[in-house]
């Protein structure tokens, strides 16, 4: 699972090596590995639990080895993408999708049944939920497949800073891919399977809704056009019918013209006797009047001449002609309610003549009205039919609608799954990082360390160290966190594989950068470097340098 390159040449094509520090772009001083070491080391020495504890202390950990190392990364072209596998095989990424019902089921059975409107309405029913009740998710799982989007860009403008090294020419110790070509080839032949699956079925969801709309179309023109036929047929009958009808009922009206006529005569005969009995009545009662008026006269003339006689005889004369006047008044009302019955006879009897007229007039119409009404209800039925097969075809075309956007989701999902970048050939990259073990009672703990870079002395990082702060976070902090976790998989990989572990601690004791003298020399030059730089004071480099030498 390790092996130290300089010694094999596994290996046929020049790998491309990440390397391990950079300047920040207002660093304008020389990063010299020196430094870089000694950098790694005081982190090293941080990260070591130093015996803290007043009552139950704990005993302090050992720095048992620092070295440096090559995390493998595949770089594979796919499609129009480059695909990143963790060469360890401890990522992964798991795609899910939905499995959908038999999309070529349902298109025979729809242009099975597409013949006639009643098949293809029951069809439409039958299917009315075909595409909600038989969905289920199936998973695929890719061994390493990197995927985080966050690592993708930031190890794409890494890569920028790669160089091509022979096996020979890398001094570090490489861990050997877990992921060879050929399970990343099965990989790529599932995922090209899944897309190819997932460009199917969109393409079949399109041409299922395309056979729906087409369908739907066709029955619906084929219903309006059997209207129109219909309705053209019924308004021929009904223009017909209408005529004769029409002729029908003028031969009625005529026979009831003449009945309204007589009645009319004879009820206007009756209301002229009776007008002109009120009339005689009128002037007989005005001559009673008359009379009653020359009597008042009289009366005042006798009493002027005090004839009581006369008085006596004109005042009996007055009483006969008030009670004339009375009976005359009252034969006058009575004549007037005669008047007012006669006329209301009148209105009554020529209404109940139209009242017939109308029943017959209605009758004489009344196959015109019953087509009407069949035409009425062929058009209903027709708009309904029509409705019924929009209503059916809208709820399926809705579910593959949604199922065609879950899947273009999907397949847009596959497409963000590499760097954007296109490569001709398969590559393997490796990126160093630095490797540390600590060991405490019995038990070894493994520390990563990726790729950083390097800073420069600001302001406020002098003001960290007079606040007694430390000052190293802001000398080389990590590029990218993303990188930083797919490399802490080393970690992960040596907890839960005891093989593995015990390869990384065999190859980290061999090629520990602590061991020689010649190492912990550089390692002491690049602490006086950084304190030269004010990154450690004088204190910090003598703590840091008996503890290297220890």
């Amino acid at each position: 699972m390790l092996e130290q390159k300089q010694d094999e040449s596994a290996q046929k094509q020049p790998a491309l090596v990440l390397p391990f520090s950079a300047s920040s772009k207002d660093r304008t001083l020389s990063f010299t590995e020196e430094m870089e070491m000694a950098a790694i080391f005081i982190a090293a020495e941080s990260d070591r639990k130093k015996g803290e504890g007043l009552i139950l202390k704990k005993p302090a950990e050992e720095l048992i080895f620092i070295t440096r190392s090559c995390y493998p990364i595949w770089l594979v072209p796919w499609s129009d993408k480059t695909l990143v596998f963790d060469g360890l095989g401890v990522s992964t990424h798991t795609i899910q999708y939905e499995v959908l019902p038999d999309i070529k089921q349902f298109i025979d059975d729809v242009q099975g049944s597409a013949a006639t409107r009643q098949a293809y309405s029951a069809a439409l029913l039958d299917h009315l939920h075909y595409f909600e009740a038989m969905r289920s998710v199936e998973e695929k799982t890719v061994l390493g497949l990197v995927t985080s989007l966050t690592f993708l860009q930031d190890f794409q403008q890494f890569l920028k800073e790669g160089e091509e090294s022979e096996d020979s020419e890398i001094k570090e110790v490489c861990m050997t891919p877990n992921i060879d070509e050929s399970s990343i080839s099965a990989s790529l032949k599932e995922l090209s399977d899944l897309k190819a699956t997932l460009e199917l079925e969109i393409r079949s969801l399109r041409d299922a809704m395309r056979l729906l709309n087409s369908t739907t179309k066709q029955h619906a023109t084929a219903i309006r056009e059997e209207t129109r036929e219909i309705q053209a047929d019924l308004d021929k009958r009904i223009a017909e019918a209408k005529s004769a009808s029409m002729e029908k009922i003028r031969v009625i009206q005529e026979k009831y013209d003449v009945r309204i006529l007589k009645a009319s005569q004879r009820s206007d005969k009756q209301l002229q006797e009776l007008h002109q009995e009120r009339v005689k009545l009128e002037k007989t009662l005005e001559r009673a009047v008359g009379k009653i008026e020359r009597c008042d006269t009289e009366i005042q003339d006798a009493k002027t001449r005090k004839d009581a006689m006369g008085e006596r005889r004109w005042k009996d004369e007055k009483e006969t002609w008030k009670r004339e006047a009375s009976t005359l008044r009252k034969s006058l009302e009575a004549l007037d309610k005669q008047i007012e019955d006669a006329e209301s006879q009148k209105k009554i009897e020529i209404a109940n003549i139209r009242a017939e007229f109308d029943a017959q007039s209605e009758e004489a119409m009344k196959e015109v009205r019953e087509l009407e009404a069949t035409r009425e209800s062929k058009t209903q039925l027709s708009r309904q039919e029509i409705k019924a097969l929009d209503d059916s075809t809208s709820t399926i075309l809705g579910q593959l609608d949604a199922l065609t956007k879950k899947k273009r989701g999907s397949l847009e999902d596959l497409g963000k799954i590499g760097m954007k970048e296109q490569r001709r050939k398969t590559a393997l990259a490796y990126v160093r990082f630095y490797l540390s073990c600590l060991r405490a009672e019995g038990k070894r703990k493994f520390r990563v360390y990726p790729p950083s870079i390097a800073g420069t002395m600001k302001t406020t990082t002098r003001l960290k160290g007079m606040l007694g702060m430390s000052k190293l976070g802001s000398l080389f902090p990590p590029r990218s966190k993303a990188i930083a976790i797919v490399l802490n998989q080393v970690t992960t990989l040596a907890e839960r594989d005891p093989v593995f572990e015990k390869e990384l601690y065999d190859a980290g004791v061999q090629t520990n950068i602590l061991k020689t003298t010649e190492s912990r020399e550089r390692i002491l030059k690049g602490l006086n470097d950084l304190r030269n730089e004010e990154w450690l004071s004088i204190n910090e480099v003598q703590t840091l340098s008996g503890q290297l030498r220890a």
